[in-house]
């Protein structure tokens, strides 16, 4: 039994010993089986890597496939070997196998590039053979098989890895393939919109057709085409299959209208083109490609459609109407164009459901629209309407006729209750006014001008446009600007001239009207009881309003001669003056002004119509003074200003400030001053001069209190005169006291 045992154990142990050998071997073989393939894997790959490349052996055309399967085989035959390793193993290999599986990825590319290109240069020979056999309908069937084919296959043009490598594969084939497009898409296209118009003119779609054949021509037009001649003789033959009709049309203002047509014609005649709604042209020009044609009709109503046919054909177009709003009531007057329309809204309140409003419409005015329905009524003549819930009724019209004026008119809106008027609302006045049409201007009266917009009204309403530079202009005759002459004319004016809508035109104001009297600021008016202006100095700057845009010329005394000239503000009429001349001292100065319109010579001095303004320069200075010891009164003459001769010129009188005071200084040299209205003191006018009554007792309540410490029973002996403040003359000049002016005798 115990060798039994024993033989057991023995046996198991040998078997055991036997195990533990045999598990290394076999692990060895494995690692040195998956190392080997690992190495065939590296080794296809490197092949692969370089055969794919420009900078080894690839050429751009060459598939390497025997180099992508070997990789792919060995690739294959690492990972059945790794997925019997352990997982630890497994990652280690399978990191190794990254890169070469990136080259057969990037091989993929390559080798699908290749066949793409093989494909893309099958077509671009299948077109050129077409294009060989100048057959352009195999040519467009081609051109849309090789272009079809080129987008699909450059996107895999684009997927080759590196460069250099892309670049050789693509230029292969994607360089003379986009240049036989180039070369080919306008002929391809304009033979496809030829075939197409063709097939429009059939079927009767004139319309179609026409945008066909002129997208042909512009392609034909602005290229050299392979193929330009045959092409073009066989546009030109869909062309002259196709009906003549009109393409488009356009209204250009109110006289003038634009037709295209949708293929040229060689002549047109104005009669051939018909209007509706009584609108009839004048006048016919054809363009030089024989495909637009300008239409002269007679002037058009705002907010009428009108359909013109021609051969057959039918087009139309509306006057916009060109709504302005305006308000009842308003002073402002209107001044619109016989075109335009004009919107009015008055407000009854408490009216609606039960009043009737009668709307009256003047002569030469004609109603649209009431509250928003068409209501065509032209005047003299009423019309009675309901408010709308809030009690408004809201107009619109416009000139009863474009070609006729309609002056000073004015819309009326009547509140009736029982047959009678119980209220009224009014617009301002309205005017509308016609364009003036070619031809001569013979003395005709200016109604209205306005500068902003370059236009003037004469008396019967017709609107002249000035246009600019290209006009010539006159004054009486004589030549001036654009600018003088547009500033010149004025209401009442009378004009002459030749007048061209489009053209150039003359215009002359044979009679300027005068409007505005040249006036002087109020600071120059002689103040009352005065009849001279009043100054001190040798210099003085006039300044005042006249007719904007006009000149003035000043002159000196009646033979002292010309000063100069000023222009007005051509806006505000305003001016000033500065003389060069001095204002003569001690005398009487007149300066003499004229006013004539701009651009004209000087005028020759008229006293008797020329504006006079004159002045006297001098001191207001006091001369003398004389007391009443009694009454305790000075009074102070004024000096009057006196030629060399010693004639006086003029007297001033003084105006008195009801806070006038007067300072003097005793022999104490204390100062004192003498307030009017103040303990007793009193300053009164009189001829020539002004008297101060002074108190009996000055105490300190009078006295300065800088400069008197105590009372003073009377008045000193002799005291000096300081200043006088408070005391002008009419004009406020300062009165001016001599020096060493003393009041004495007491």
């Amino acid at each position: 039994m115990k060798n039994k045992t024993i033989k057991v154990v023995v046996s198991t142990a040998v078997a055991a010993s036997a195990f533990v050998a045999a598990t290394p071997s076999k692990q060895v073989d494995a690692a040195t089986n998956i190392d080997q393939l690992m190495a065939n894997v590296q080794n296809a790959s490197n092949v692969l890597k370089w055969a794919i490349s420009v900078e080894g052996s690839a050429d751009g055309v060459t598939q390497p496939w025997n180099q992508y399967n070997d990789v792919k085989t060995a690739i294959a035959n690492a990972e059945a070997a790794i997925k019997k390793l352990s997982f630890s193993e497994q990652m280690v290999y399978d990191t190794r196998l990254a890169e070469p599986k990136t080259q057969l990825k990037r091989a993929q590319g390559y080798l699908d590039a290749i066949t793409a290109s093989s494909k893309i240069n099958e077509k671009t020979k299948m077109l050129s053979t077409a294009v060989s056999e100048k057959n352009l309908d195999k040519v467009e069937k081609a051109y849309h098989e090789m272009t079809a084919e080129f987008r699909k296959q450059t996107i895999l043009l684009d997927r080759v890895y590196g460069q250099s490598t892309r670049d050789k594969i693509r230029n292969a084939v994607k360089g003379p393939a986009e240049k036989l497009i180039n070369e080919l898409k306008n002929d391809v296209t304009v033979h496809m919109l030829i075939k197409a118009a063709i097939e429009d003119i059939r079927v009767s779609r004139s319309k179609d057709a026409t945008w066909k054949i002129n997208e042909a021509q512009a392609i034909l037009n602005a290229n050299v085409l392979k193929w330009h001649s045959t092409l073009q003789k066989n546009l030109n033959t869909a062309t002259n299959s196709l009906p003549i009709q009109i393409a488009s049309i356009s209204r250009i203002d109110n006289t003038t209208v634009s037709v295209k047509l949708n293929r040229a014609v060689s002549s047109i005649q104005a009669s051939e083109f018909t209007f509706d709604n009584s609108l009839f042209v004048t006048n016919a020009s054809l363009s030089k490609d024989g495909l637009t044609v300008t239409l002269t009709t007679s002037t058009q109503t705002p907010g009428v459609k009108y359909a013109v046919k021609y051969k057959g054909s039918l087009a139309s177009f509306a006057v916009p109407i060109s709504i302005v709003p305006i308000q009842i009531g308003s002073t402002t007057t209107q001044h619109r164009d016989t075109s335009e329309v004009l919107a009015l809204s008055a407000i009854f309140a408490g009216s609606y459901g039960y009043n009737t409003i009668r709307i009256d419409i003047p002569a030469g005015i004609k109603l649209l629209t009431v509250n928003g329905i068409e209501n065509v009524i032209a005047g003299a003549k009423s019309i009675n309407v309901l408010p709308d819930k809030n009690g408004m009724v809201t107009i619109t019209f416009t000139a009863n006729n474009v070609s006729t004026a309609a002056i000073e008119k004015v819309m009326t809106f009547n509140r009736i209750e029982n047959n009678k008027i119980v209220e009224t609302q009014t617009s301002g006045l309205i005017n509308f006014y016609a364009p003036a049409k070619a031809g001569s201007i013979s003395n005709k009266k200016v109604y209205y001008v306005d500068l902003y917009n370059n236009y003037f009204v004469t008396a019967d309403g017709l609107k002249y446009l000035l246009k600019g530079y290209s006009d010539t202009y006159k004054n009486e005759g004589i030549a001036v600007s654009f600018d003088s002459f547009k500033y010149a004319l004025n209401i009442e004016d009378t004009v002459n001239g030749t007048y061209q809508p489009t053209t150039s035109s003359s215009f002359n104001i044979a009679i300027n009207y005068y409007i505005v009297n040249l006036a002087l600021d109020h600071k120059f008016a002689y103040k009352p009881g005065t009849t001279f202006y009043r100054m001190i100095g040798n210099s003085i700057e006039l300044s005042g309003i006249g007719q904007p845009g006009e000149e003035l010329f000043f002159y000196k005394n009646s033979g002292s001669g010309y000063l100069g000239k000023v222009k007005m503000d051509i806006k505000t009429g305003e001016w000033k003056f500065k003389t060069n001349t001095k204002v003569d001292p001690n005398e009487l100065t007149t300066f003499y002004i004229m006013q004539q319109v701009a651009g004209k010579t000087t005028p020759a001095l008229n006293t008797s119509t020329a504006t006079a303004f004159r002045v006297v320069e001098g001191p207001f200075a006091l001369s003398s003074i004389s007391e009443d010891l009694t009454k305790k009164e000075a009074t102070f003459t004024i000096a009057p200003i006196k030629r060399v001769n010693g004639t006086i010129v003029v007297q001033d009188q003084v105006v008195l400030s009801p806070n006038a005071f007067i300072t003097v200084m005793g022999p104490d040299k204390k100062e004192i001053k003498f307030t009017n209205g103040v303990d007793g003191v009193t300053f009164t006018a009189v001829t020539n001069g002004f008297k101060i009554t002074f108190p009996t007792k000055v105490d300190d309540n009078t006295a300065d209190p800088d400069t008197n410490e105590g009372d003073v029973e009377t008045l000193p002996i002799a005291l000096d005169v300081i200043a006088i403040d408070g005391v002008t003359n009419a004009y406020g000049l300062t009165l001016t006291v001599p020096k060493g002016l003393k009041i004495t005798g007491y």
